[in-house]
């Protein structure tokens, strides 16, 4: 005696949604673990904040917490960083930045601006973090 149970008939199929569950998840995983492992190069600087536009290129100046000036990744003395500072302008073109920690001394990067104002740069600013 033979019994059917109606499955006979129909074909094998795979469930998609289930596949596509599982490789949105994996993709997601993996963009996370590689946005994870990046490596941020530079001076660790705690910038204060406040909203504007970015600037695209520009000269870097760094006033670290210990109130050391770094240029090109060396520290240098408040007189040569600014003469540094104002060849590299006046060859480039570029807007200067400076890069003060939140725990750095203002006068320093006060008299560093006054410095670079009076060699005849106009375009000064302090560089902030955005929200």
């Amino acid at each position: 005696m033979i019994i059917h149970s109606g499955f006979e008939d129909k074909e094998a199929r795979i469930e998609i949604v289930a596949l596509i569950d599982v490789v949105f998840l994996l993709l997601v995983f993996f963009i996370y673990a590689m946005l994870s492992l990046t490596v941020l190069r530079g001076v660790e600087v705690n910038l204060p904040g406040t909203e504007g536009a970015l600037q695209d290129s520009s000269i870097i100046i760094t006033l670290d917490k210990d109130n050391n000036f770094i240029f090109d990744d060396r520290i240098v003395e408040l007189d040569e960083a600014v003469n540094r500072i104002l060849a590299e302008a006046a060859e480039k073109k570029l807007p200067v930045l400076i890069r003060g920690d939140r725990e750095a001394h203002l006068g320093l990067a006060i008299e560093l601006l006054e410095r670079l104002r009076d060699g005849g740069l106009s375009s000064v600013s302090f560089q902030v973090k955005g929200f």
